[in-house]
């Protein structure tokens, strides 16, 4: 009875929270937003993502600490579904779409790229702009401080090792390491 009582508070307070931050960020941007979701505890950062337009399933686990970056009021390119395990300090780059698939693991640190892009600078004539969906299938494991870049799909129950910098899709029941990530071993 008191947990429901308190949950239901912490939910009130978090809707109510959310809503006046969205309408400061329209005043000041969205990173008013971003910075609220980064230092959101373990118990507000489901509701607080799913209010800003996440589809999040609620048996998922958030450490907190998540960092949105160009999220242009866009929260919807993430997706994540059911048991996974969201680590601290997470980095996602929100400008195309971001797969998490059912029982997928990210430890602490891990980083996600949707973009590469130089902007308006001397080398936007050596480095096209890049943008794509990163996909993180079923199962996966995405070891601390990993970084994943754009346009990438990690297979099926695939490791990837800590501090490994993935530029090639991972296939199914893989494991990578290294700078660049290159093939450890496979699990079947």
């Amino acid at each position: 009875m008191i947990k429901n009582l308190v949950r239901g508070l912490v939910d009130f307070w978090t809707t109510l929270r959310v809503g006046c931050l969205k309408l400061k960020a329209r005043i000041l941007g969205d990173y008013v937003l971003n910075k609220y979701i980064e230092n959101c505890s373990e118990r507000q950062i489901k509701k607080a993502l799913s209010l800003l337009g996440v589809e999040v399933d609620k048996t998922s686990n958030f450490k907190g600490g998540l960092i949105f970056d160009n999220t242009n009021f866009n929260y919807r390119n993430l997706k994540v579904e059911g048991n996974c395990y969201i680590g601290k300090k997470v980095f996602m780059d929100m400008v195309a779409p971001i797969i998490i698939k059912k029982d997928a693991i990210l430890s602490a640190g891990v980083t996600i790229l949707t973009h590469q892009d130089v902007g308006e600078r001397m080398l936007k004539g050596y480095f096209d702009r890049k943008v794509g969906a990163v996909v993180l299938d079923e199962g996966c494991w995405i070891g601390a401080n990993a970084t994943i870049l754009n346009g990438l799909r990690i297979g099926k129950c695939a490791v990837v090792a800590a501090g490994a910098v993935v530029n090639k899709d991972v296939e199914d029941y893989t494991v990578v390491g290294g700078v660049p990530a290159k093939v450890i071993k496979r699990l079947r």
